[in-house]
């Protein structure tokens, strides 16, 4: 009998940074840490960055820097914004397609544009 070639060797993934799943950024958002500074930042600004509308009560404080490595880095206070959930949603959503094609904004421009020249 020929011999085959062992393939069922054991491979460990070495992380080298925290991967975040949505469980694990629940659990920090319930911290103290993240509360007080979150209500720090409500104290500071009262309108949504995006909107400039009153900040509803469960605004959003988001990161800027998407990094999982950042997630729970609170020591530069400018990389968040409050923005009420709808504006939140949206800017995620918008910087899926912004990140590989800038040109969107121009898009939609155009035809929000568009939009007020007929509606108006």
């Amino acid at each position: 009998m020929a011999k085959t070639k062992n393939t069922s060797k054991k491979t460990t993934k070495k992380i080298t940074k925290k991967e975040y799943n949505s469980a694990d950024k629940r659990a920090f958002r319930e911290t103290d840490e993240w509360k007080n500074f979150r209500k720090e930042k409500f104290e500071e600004t009262k309108v949504d960055y995006i909107t400039q509308r009153r900040l509803q009560p469960r605004a959003n404080l988001h990161h800027l820097d998407l990094s999982s490595e950042n997630y729970e880095d609170l020591s530069h206070p400018e990389n968040f914004l409050l923005l009420n959930k709808t504006t939140h949603r949206m800017i995620h959503m918008l910087y899926t397609y912004y990140k590989n094609d800038p040109w969107i904004l121009d898009r939609i421009k155009e035809v929000l544009d568009k939009m007020v020249e007929l509606n108006n």
